[in-house]
């Protein structure tokens, strides 16, 4: 079972929708067919196989029309982060480091309100992957929309997470701006070679902005290209406030696929200081008429490189399975009890590990989303 907290973390940064602490007002409940709730978990994955949606989710934080992505900066400031020496810990740390990040380009995002998204000299643009620079830069290839910039897409490298040398192409993904007179907002389609399929379509809305906070709202879908596609709707939002001692970074997201009966709710909260840091985790997956939550409860010192919690999982509201965390950043113990008699089989052990899983593949289909836009925004 200690896999199973990894992926809650690393999707993390999570807070309980209605209290996770409180009394049980229903009996202990297992899972009606684990099995087959882990594969409904685990079927999650094989929305997004096409290339094109593979390559958007690999390069999205390098896709930066003015300005570099802030994931390289997250990488530098994690080698001085205790937390980083453990490999359990590492999906933390960086969600720690992610947050801080984003707190960062709250003042840029509140002077990107009153300017144009794209320069002058960048709008009309197409970027090519540079072999050489292992980076994306303007060419003279005509195409991209006259309001915004376009992007190639190619086939991924497996090993190195980057465009494959040779470049194969696979499609590409427009950035369009469509503030006009209201708050700064962001078209991104994602299609294929000459347009077609379209796998993405969504807007990105920064529909709040003050010098210590920033508030983001994103609606869209994303389909297979399948010629029956599953279709995914979601929406969702990230805010962060604070100052210059502490940030709060929110997340809250849902995806609906109603042809597999599967809707997913993720909401996700981080507040860090410069000596301290929270994490809350509410994820609710419901299928079939039954509802699996999983909320978590990270604490964590920064000075001591510690982190203690509690996550607990429930069926239909009733009490299902409860792990207690302890970590440093040498050592790492995860207890998992049952809250029935029958404690956790096989089956269940599977099951909390396959909606972790979930936890952190939609945490960071999240991210991937808003990647693009935010660079837009905050640069």
């Amino acid at each position: 079972m200690r896999s199973f907290l990894r992926p809650a973390l690393a999707g993390l940064v999570l807070a309980a929708l209605t209290g996770a602490c409180g009394k049980e007002s229903i009996a202990p409940k297992s899972l009606a067919n684990p099995q087959a709730t882990s594969a409904q978990l685990a079927s999650l994955d094989t929305m997004f196989n096409a290339a094109p949606l593979h390559s958007f989710s690999a390069v999205s934080a390098s896709i930066q029309p003015t300005a570099p992505a802030p994931l390289p900066a997250l990488a530098l400031a994690s080698a001085v982060n205790p937390l980083t020496q453990s490999s359990d810990l590492r999906p933390y740390a960086r969600r720690i480091l992610a947050a801080r990040t984003f707190a960062r380009l709250i003042p840029q995002m509140s002077v990107r309100a009153t300017a144009a998204l794209f320069p002058v000299g960048v709008v009309g643009k197409t970027f090519e992957w540079d072999l050489g620079t292992s980076a994306y830069v303007a060419t003279a290839r005509t195409g991209a929309p006259s309001t915004g910039v376009r992007f190639i897409l190619y086939a991924i490298n497996e090993l190195t997470g980057q465009p494959a040398n040779p470049l194969v192409e696979v499609g590409y993904i427009d950035l369009i701006d469509e503030t006009g007179s209201g708050s700064p907002k962001l078209d991104i389609i994602v299609a294929g070679v000459g347009g077609t399929p379209v796998y993405v379509n969504y807007t990105v809305t920064l529909s709040s902005q003050t010098a210590n906070s920033a508030t983001i709202t994103t609606a869209g879908y994303i389909t297979n290209g399948a010629s029956s596609p599953d279709s995914v709707r979601f929406n969702g939002s990230i805010s962060a406030s604070g100052n210059a001692t502490s940030i709060s970074v929110t997340e809250d997201v849902s995806f609906d696929i109603n042809s597999r009966d599967i809707h997913v709710r993720d909401w996700q909260q981080a507040t860090v200081s410069q000596t301290s840091a929270s994490l809350r985790v509410s994820f609710r997956f419901e299928h079939g008429g039954e509802v699996v939550t999983l909320d978590g409860a990270l604490d964590v010192d920064q000075a001591a490189g510690t982190v203690s919690g509690t996550i607990t999982s429930k069926v239909d509201g009733g009490l299902f399975a409860t792990c207690t965390v302890t970590g440093t950043s040498t050592s790492f113990s995860l207890t998992c009890t049952g809250a029935d008699a029958d404690g956790l089989n096989a089956d269940e052990q599977a099951a909390l590990h396959h909606l972790g899983d979930a936890v952190e593949r939609i945490g960071t289909l999240f991210q991937g989303i808003l990647a693009p836009a935010i660079g837009v925004l905050g640069a």
